[in-house]
């Protein structure tokens, strides 16, 4: 008997097609996907604020987280028109740390903040003298914020890509 292997070529053919085009199909699949934009997005929040008057020219302003997400805090930088410091319920703000790109997470937690600023938590931002005309921005970042090597005093960048403005706020 003599063997016919002319059938078993087109099929074989046809199969070798068909695992070439998945393969390719698959590979472009994971291409586009991976250049695709894949952060996170911004926090949905609402903010609540108060101006305080310590005496003399001193002023505070008192920012509360009032609902929405809870914002990871090493992800949020308060981005400033003059330089003002950041304090909490402990610790007043110090002029002299003040900067116009103050992380939320500086000074061994002296914001009052743990790990997420939650729905209730306020924070304070002053420096000496009177912070009108002062914009004050909450600019969250899809990655941790991190300082440049000018001894923690300014951040690489105020707003960098990919980061949203969550609460805008000009004194009067």
């Amino acid at each position: 008997m003599a063997n016919d292997d002319r059938a078993a070529t087109p099929v074989i053919g046809a199969i070798l097609m068909i695992a070439v085009v998945v393969v390719l199909a698959t590979t472009v699949t994971v291409y586009f996907y991976s250049i695709s934009n894949t952060t996170e997005p911004a926090p949905n929040a609402v903010f609540d604020k108060q101006l305080l008057d310590e005496g003399g020219d001193n002023e505070r302003l008192e920012v509360t987280l009032t609902s929405g997400s809870k914002i990871r805090a090493n992800q949020v930088l308060i981005v400033s028109t003059e330089p003002i410091d950041i304090g909490g319920p402990d610790t007043p703000p110090n002029s002299g740390f003040a900067t116009v790109g103050e992380k939320l997470t500086e000074g061994a937690d002296q914001s009052g903040v743990g790990n997420y600023w939650t729905a209730g938590e306020t924070i304070k931002l002053g420096r000496e003298g009177d912070l009108s005309g002062i914009t004050v921005r909450i600019v969250w970042n899809p990655t941790e914020i991190k300082k440049d090597d000018a001894g923690g005093q300014e951040p690489s960048e105020l707003i960098g890509e990919n980061a949203a403005v969550i609460w805008e706020y000009t004194i009067n």
